[in-house]
């Protein structure tokens, strides 16, 4: 009999004062998610942000150039794929951030954005000068100034070439020359094929490049002697030889397909070629 009431003692006792440690943990456990959520959602108040089904997106700090970061780097700064297409798009038509406040100008992104990243903003002292010794004025539209430094390279002369970044007398000399013994370019990055051309200058001026292929040269490939052939930059005096002697052969070309029938030319060489004959 006492030892019954005993029991019944204990269980009373248990259920007293362990109950609520428990409801006290619990409080504390959804207190503790809920805060972690708050955090998160501060911390991605972005609604193009991609959807990261429960997993943690770190965010990394560090000095950048918004002229020079990559998409990789944009993407650890916390930006989503939609506004680094955007500041991409801007730099590749020309647009040049010269001030930390010109990353504003940046529709996409968030006043939020702007003051978590201007921190961490290091522009060169190249980009500032430029503004200065150029005239900038912040007032005109961006695309007057883009049009102005716009050079088409079939056309341009040797004074339109100097106004490029890195291109002097001589290499605007041998952009001349070269384009001649082309015919004309079909690509920006046959520039780099010029003598003496350093890769950087090339890359760094194409945002201000156009090309018009309209104004090409064709060689009416038909009609041309081996001399003629030869006289291209890109065709050897053996390969025009080959190419009349298949002409001779065959009867003439209807197309480049037909040259992909010689099987000592190479398929690059062909490529490299076709924007240059005349069928």
């Amino acid at each position: 009999m006492c030892l019954g009431i005993a029991l019944i003692q204990v269980s009373l006792f248990v259920h007293k004062h362990f109950r609520p440690q428990e409801e006290v943990s619990h409080h504390l456990y959804e207190l503790q998610a809920e805060r972690a959520s708050y955090t998160k959602e501060e911390v991605f108040d972005d609604h193009s942000a991609p959807v990261f089904s429960g997993e943690k997106r770190v965010v990394s700090y560090f000095p950048f150039d918004p002229n020079t970061a990559s998409l990789e780097e944009w993407r650890k700064l916390g930006l989503s794929d939609r506004k680094i297409q955007v500041i991409l798009n801007y730099r590749n038509k020309g647009g040049k951030f010269y001030e930390k406040e010109d990353l504003k100008k940046i529709y996409s992104l968030s006043e939020n954005d702007y003051r978590r990243l201007e921190p961490y903003i290091r522009i060169r002292h190249e980009e500032a000068s430029e503004r200065r010794t150029t005239g900038y004025n912040p007032s005109a539209p961006a695309a007057k100034k883009r049009e102005a430094l716009l050079v088409e390279i079939n056309s341009a002369d040797t004074s339109q070439l100097k106004r490029l970044k890195g291109i002097g007398t001589v290499l605007s000399a041998r952009i001349v020359k070269f384009r001649e013994a082309l015919g004309g370019f079909f690509s920006v990055s046959q520039l780099k094929e010029v003598y003496g051309m350093p890769q950087e200058t090339v890359d760094a001026n194409a945002p201000f490049l156009t090309v018009d292929t309209i104004l090409l040269r064709r060689i009416p490939v038909n009609e041309a002697d081996e001399m003629r052939l030869s006289k291209h930059p890109y065709i050897s005096r053996k390969q025009a030889q080959t190419i009349v002697n298949y002409r001779k052969q065959h009867g003439p070309f209807r197309s480049i397909e037909d040259l992909y029938e010689i099987k000592s030319f190479d398929p690059d060489f062909l490529r490299k070629i076709e924007p240059y004959l005349q069928f």
